[in-house]
Formats: structure tokens, sequence, C-alpha cells
């Protein structure tokens, strides 16, 4: 059975995680190919943006159940930077960790400001996104460097991604075009975020 199939009813509190219990991979990073790499600190700092989005609720909105949305996703988010500061000593990171997290904070906090169909509408369409990143990340894994735990550690993120969007658009299913539209910001935004970690 698929294990993305079950729907279970729309909730506030924390999702299953794929990554619960999850080690981090052992990996030589002097023997990845530089392109791994650039992936590995693009990962770790869409983990940190992911964090620091959940963080920037908090001082947003009253709304208690977007605060229990993003308490508890937070703490799979967490789980995810964990991992991938495992990996990743601070000085393979990505130089820019205060912009990142001020980043993470206003993706967050605006939405959460603006209302909860803002709120959820741009969860869904970011973490949709992450999903897709995820998976272009595993093939190019796959093809470069097809370590199994790197692998399983690619795809339980990308698990935890999918089910975090599914939850969102649970919430709110049907949200108003400009919610959309502020979705669709910051899924361009993410995308150039991206680009830019690879290399900075």
């Amino acid at each position: 059975m698929d294990a993305l199939s079950p729907s279970p009813a729309p909730s506030p509190e924390a999702p299953p995680s794929a990554t619960i219990g999850l080690a981090p991979p052992q990996l030589d990073l002097s023997v990845l190919p530089p392109r791994i790499r650039r992936e590995l600190r693009a990962s770790h700092v869409g983990e940190t943006v992911a964090v620091a989005l959940y963080d920037g609720v908090a001082g947003a909105t009253s709304d208690p159940e977007v605060l229990r949305f993003a308490a508890s996703h937070r703490r799979v988010e967490r789980r995810h930077l964990r991992l991938f500061e495992a990996v990743l000593p601070p000085d393979k990171r990505s130089a820019l960790p205060a912009f990142w997290r001020w980043s993470g904070r206003v993706m967050g906090g605006l939405p959460a400001w603006l209302g909860p169909p803002y709120f959820y509408a741009v969860v869904a369409g970011v973490e949709a996104w992450v999903d897709g990143h995820y998976a272009r990340q595993i093939a190019l894994a796959r093809r470069l460097a097809p370590d199994p735990d790197l692998l399983n550690l690619l795809e339980a993120c990308r698990l935890d991604e999918r089910l975090h969007a599914r939850d969102a658009i649970r919430l709110d299913p049907a949200p108003p075009w400009t919610a959309r539209a502020l979705a669709g910001l910051a899924v361009f935004l993410s995308r150039v975020g991206v680009r830019a970690a690879r290399w900075v």
C-alpha cells in the first residue's frame, strides 16, 4: 500500500514523521561530487528557513489552530535540520545563516498575520514545491552518489514535506486568489533561495 494514501482527519496536531529514529548518514564529504555537496548545503538552508518560518508565526497571530499547526510542524522541521546539521559541519554550510532565518520568519509571519487562508496557502504551496525539490535531489543522488543512507534521508524528508502540504490543504482547501498569489510568490522566492544557497 502506498505510504501516502492514508488521509487522516484534519488536525493541527503533530503529523507523523518518516524521520523518527532515522540516523544521519555517515558521509565522507571529501569524496562526494561537488554538485551533491551543493545540494546538501541547499537542503540545510531549506530546513533552516522552514524552522524559522514556523518561528515567525508566534508573534504574528493569536489564532490557536494556526499556532498549534506551526508548533507541531516546527518539531518535524527541527528534526530535519538536526539531521542535516549532523551531515554538514559548520564550514560546509551557507555563509548567510542570519539572512535565511530572517527570510523564513518573514515567509511565515506575513501570511500568518494576514490570516489562516494565507498561512495555509503558503505552507501548502511551498511544501509541495519542496516535495518536488527533494524528488529532483533524490534522482541526482541516485546518479552521482547512490549512498543508501543519503537516499533514505532525502526520501524521508520528502515524505514529511508532502504530508505537511496535505495537512495545510486539508485545513483550507479553497483559499482566495490573493492567498494563492502570495503562495506563488513564496514558491518563486524559495526557488531563487535554493539556487543562491548552492553557492553561498
